[in-house]
């Protein structure tokens, strides 16, 4: 009765309204129908009233419906679908628009009632299908002033870092967007810690592929993980922001002040920052300040406009100690550098996008100007196979302006199921460097107790890199014959994609010569260019079901690396040939349970300092010389995935697991060589080489119990990783294990969050000259976290954590970690706090990281400012939706 008085109450509207209305010529509205997942909604009721008519139709199995023979300028559309909320709205014509297209339009699921008496039915926690895992928001607790943030952290499958950093299976949340819209910059971070987690209805986290890719149906490639949150009714608008100031011990400062206007599609944001708070590596000071603009021009069209300024200082004291193995034996180096630098970065963006019901464009054009000061002194400590300590001092200057800018276009045909799409994208940039470098060797005995000689060298040195790219792509889909089953879509997809990249790299490297002058070292400097040409072509069998959707196919890319070095006469031509399948599978096991299997092959271009073959002085402990006749690789690379979730307790499971090989890899060739003294230096240069491989596995098994008040959950990562590299022209191939695991139970009260986890991290490697023995590190680290609502205004809260580290080569303490915060909510409207913060009581902290590349282990150590007391004020700035 309800959706039928609707219809009436329309109709007598329209009625009233036609009474002044004169005959126009015949008009046409089209649309699609989707859901809160972006799945078509086939057999919805859709009425169009227009002046005294009432038209009705369905939509079809691609979700769309069309009017034609509209007389009037007004219109209203009501779509029913059993299991959704009524969509009703009116539209009205432009004087010279004789159609109009709508855009898809989102149904929502309604909650059933009969005669006021409510069917409690327990939503369901997890919904799985396709390319999307929907998480109802409903089926988590969340306190009063919760953000969306700390949904997330109840999420299984999810992590958000002490930063905000939001990961899914190990791979970063890399876009956002609200109710399938653009939200402001897309930038997940900042918007997660601002919007309110009792807004939201649904979480999605989606394979994304692009725009392009949704409206065409034609998904290659790598996907990105994209964030998509779906509002509460009447929740999608609202003015928020805060103010933020900050002071403590240390000179620890904080000042910060955003404000957004959100109506819609219209997306208003200012924002500003300056802190010295941040100090994951060294001791930084942040600045910024950035504008975004985003609105609809006029019906399908949305224009948007970005800019950020950045200022980032940065003191850091960086102890490394680094272990070269090579077939004479092994170098031990023992590094401290200590440098202050300063960037400067300026960003841009303009962005116009349209999306119809048989249409899609977007054009962008955007740039970025980088500039950088450095001052760095470093003092090196060299033992075991050559004994020497090098004592350098390095001023450095940058700039790096970029430009780059695209267009896509795609279209749905007529008949059902073909399109076709194109893009060009372009893109200049230019690195300038200038480094002033001072170096002073000091030659060493065997035993290190005698001094041999003191080397003193001064160079000035000029880089710069030019580089232009030019990118095209055109994609076309043939429909097969219609199965019997409407639900089943078969496509024969033919695409082809071109790329033209050009380097040009100018090096020139000066000293003083008797007279002061500088003057140009022949042998130090360089003119060297080179290209990269990709052609790709690829063709594949799409099939598409309500459960099954695969791609079979084979692509063919042939490509050719040039190369030129001014002054010799010999050009670099290498043409090669990769083909590899296609392969791209989802299937819906059922509603719980979906696999997925995707594998993709791609070609790489050597980077231009592997090319260039003129030394780089840069370390004189280790020269680095390029090598022109390299060729480009090419990578095979696969991944597997499962995911289930249990209909009646919603615990959950995600299995992925890849793995890939790489052709004609780009490695390096570590030798040594002798000097004017008879001693030994490294010089780098590269190889191409076969053998590389790695494959690994990500999991994730969590289970709510009491009513999802406690949560328990298993997760953890195993990779096997084969390198490979040269060292004095031996090959090495060097084989690495990682193994994580970690147990976390989370208990969500209405006054009480509590949060606990143990986590084991094993590394090991090998390496196949055998000259070092197995190196492996291990780390344990438990914590402890507490939230606790005191009172109507009053939160406590405490952080814990102890790490227990073995096999680093630095020496470190086990650090025992203590936070704790004190926050008072102030005023009436409870949208002010006080907070009061202890970081790092007992002053244990220390970050330690291991990195391995080619044939050297790397244990590196950053000073940080780890304790310090903050007292910070907090105004929160909000109003969502309407009353």
């Amino acid at each position: 009765m309800a959706h039928l008085k609707c219809i009436i109450l329309l109709n007598a509207f329209w009625l009233f309204c036609s009474f002044g209305a004169d005959a126009q010529t015949p008009r046409k509205v089209s649309g699609t129908v989707i859901d809160s997942l972006k799945d078509i909604v086939s057999g919805a009721d859709v009425f169009m009233i227009a002046d005294k008519d009432t038209l009705t139709t369905v939509t079809d199995n691609r979700g769309r419906f069309s009017f034609g023979g509209i007389q009037t300028d007004n219109i209203s559309i009501l779509i029913m679908r059993v299991g959704f909320k009524p969509y009703t709205m009116s539209y009205q014509y432009r004087e010279d628009q004789l159609n109009l297209f709508l855009y898809s339009i989102m149904l929502h699921q309604e909650a059933n009632l009969l005669d006021e008496v409510i069917i409690k039915a327990r939503d369901k926690p997890i919904r799985i299908k396709a390319d999307t895992v929907e998480y109802n928001a409903s089926f988590y607790q969340i306190n009063e002033n919760d953000r969306v943030e700390d949904l997330l952290r109840q999420l299984p499958g999810v992590e958000v870092d002490a930063n905000g950093n939001a990961f899914t299976m190990g791979k970063p949340l890399q876009k956002l967007r609200v109710n399938g819209e653009d939200f402001f910059t897309n930038n997940v971070k900042d918007f997660i810690r601002q919007l309110p987690a009792g807004m939201i209805d649904k979480l999605q986290i989606i394979n994304d592929y692009g725009d392009e890719a949704n409206f065409t149906g034609m998904k290659n490639g790598d996907s990105q993980k994209m964030l998509n949150l779906v509002t509460k009714a009447g929740q999608n608008n609202g003015k928020f922001g805060n103010i933020a100031a900050s002071g403590g011990t240390d000179h620890r400062y904080g000042l910060q002040g955003n404000g957004n206007f959100w109506e819609g599609s219209k997306q208003i944001g200012l924002n500003s920052n300056s802190n010295n708070t941040s100090n994951d590596a060294g001791i930084n000071t942040n600045a910024g300040a950035g504008l975004n603009y985003r609105d609809k021009l006029s019906s399908g069209i949305t224009a948007s406009a970005v800019y950020n300024y950045a200022y980032i200082k940065n003191l850091s004291s960086l102890d490394n100690s680094i272990e070269t193995v090579n077939p004479g034996g092994t170098i031990f180096n023992k590094m401290n550098s200590d440098s202050r630098s300063t960037d400067n970065n300026n960003t841009i963006n303009f962005n116009i996008q349209s999306i119809a019901d048989k249409s899609y464009f977007q054009a962008s054009l955007g740039g970025s100007m980088v500039k950088r000061n450095r001052d760095a002194n470093t003092i090196s400590n060299q033992t075991g196979l050559i004994m020497q300590d090098l004592l350098s001092n390095t001023l450095s200057n940058s700039e790096t302006p970029n430009l780059n800018g695209n267009f896509v276009w795609a279209r749905s045909m007529q008949k059902l199921g073909r399109s076709m799409s194109g893009g060009v994208t372009l893109s200049t940039g230019i690195n300038q460097v200038e480094d002033d470098l001072g170096n002073r060797i000091s030659y060493y005995s065997q035993d290190k107790d005698v001094l041999l000689k003191d080397s003193l060298v001064k160079r000035f040195v000029e880089t710069e890199n030019r580089t232009n790219n030019v990118s095209a792509d055109f994609r076309y889909s043939e429909p097969l014959r219609a199965s019997l089953d409407s639900a089943v879509k078969q496509n024969i997809d033919f695409a082809y994609f071109f790329s033209f990249n050009k380097t040009r790299n100018s090096l020139y490297t000066r000293v003083n010569n008797s007279i002061g002058n500088n003057t140009v070292v022949d042998s130090l400097s360089s003119l060297y260019s080179s290209s990269f040409i990709l052609h790709r072509f690829a063709v594949s069998y799409r099939y598409q079901s309500k459960k099954l959707n695969y791609s079979l196919g084979v692509t063919a890319q042939p490509s050719q690396l040039t190369g030129q070095y001014e002054g010799n006469e010999t050009r670099i031509d290498h043409v090669e040939l990769n083909v590899s399948p296609i392969v791209n599978l989802n299937y819906a096991l059922s509603d719980w349970d979906n696999l997925a299997f995707v594998y993709g092959g791609a070609s790489t271009a050597p980077d231009f300092y592997q090319l260039q073959p003129v030394p780089n002085i840069t370390n004189l402990q280790n020269v680095i010389i390029g090598n022109p006749n390299l060729r480009s690789s090419f990578t095979h690379s696969g991944n597997l995935s499962f995911q289930h979730t249990d209909e009646d307790n919603g615990a959950t499971l995600m299995l992925a697991m890849n793995g890939s090989v790489v052709e004609d890899q780009v490695v390096s060739n570590v030798v040594l060589v002798k000097d004017t003294l008879n001693s030994l230096k490294q010089q780098t240069h590269f190889e191409n080489a076969n053998g590389a491989y790695q494959f690994g596995s990500t999991y994730s098994y969590a289970v709510p119990f009491s009513k999802n008040k406690f949560n328990l959950e298993l997760r953890g990562t195993w990779d096997y990783i084969n390198m490979v590299s040269f060292a004095n022209n031996v090959l090495n191939n060097n084989k690495n294990i990682n193994f994580s695991q970690s147990l976390k139970l989370r208990m969500n009260e209405r006054r009480l969050t509590l949060s606990s986890y143990a986590t084991y991290n094993y590394s090991s490697n090998r390496y196949s000259i055998a000259l070092l023995d197995l190196r492996n590190i291990e780390t344990w680290q438990f914590n402890v976290n507490g939230r606790l609502n005191v009172g109507k205004s009053w939160v406590v809260s405490t952080d814990m954590s102890k790490r227990v580290n073995s096999g680093y080569t630095i020496d470190v303490a086990d650090p025992l970690l203590l936070n704790f915060a004190l926050e008072k909510t102030m005023f009436k409207s409870r949208q002010a706090t006080v907070t009061l913060q202890a970081y790092d009581l007992l002053n244990q902290g220390n970050n330690l990281v291991r990195s391995i590349s080619d044939n050297s282990i790397t244990d590196s150590r950053y000073n940080q400012i780890t304790r310090y007391f903050l007292l910070s004020f907090n105004y929160r700035l909000q109003k969502f939706g309407r009353k």
